[in-house]
């Protein structure tokens, strides 16, 4: 073997190592995040989606601690907090940073129940005061009762 291709096997084998070096690195990176979630948000992780008969075409999808929420054809994105010990009823921030102006930067404060397959929510327009209740108010507070989709 001469000079040049023991070089060029050096060379191969640091990029190798180094390919997984990163690769692990990258795989306990998104373990540590994983980890670092909350069980109240692992507990609504995915995609939910109202019924065919809703009055509101909503999808929520929950990515680690974003959500990405379609209403009506309007987009929201934002990091989520969960306290599913809140009482009387768990409760969910969303703070939005993607959005119609009028909601970016804003928090849109919720209350929510999951039961299974089923996840209902009850919030408010972002910037106002948490729902006290499951019941929708007009123009102030919007009710989702999604199903979890496979």
């Amino acid at each position: 073997m001469n000079m040049t291709d023991r070089l060029m096997g050096f060379a191969l084998a640091c990029g190798l190592g180094l390919l997984a070096l990163a690769a692990g690195v990258a795989t306990r990176s998104a373990a540590a995040d994983d980890s670092a979630i909350s069980p109240a948000i692992k507990a609504i992780q995915g995609t939910w989606v109202t019924s065919e008969n809703d009055s509101l075409d909503a999808k929520w999808a929950f990515k680690g601690e974003t959500v990405e929420v379609s209403v009506n054809g309007q987009e929201y994105t934002g990091k989520i907090k969960a306290d599913d010990k809140a009482k009387p009823h768990s409760t969910l921030d969303i703070a939005v940073s993607e959005g119609p102006e009028e909601s970016k930067g804003k928090t849109g404060k919720a209350i929510y129940k999951l039961d299974g397959e089923k996840l209902v929510i009850s919030v408010s327009i972002p910037g106002h005061d948490r729902p006290k209740d499951f019941e929708p108010v007009p123009d102030e507070v919007y009710r989702f009762e999604l199903m979890k989709q496979k």
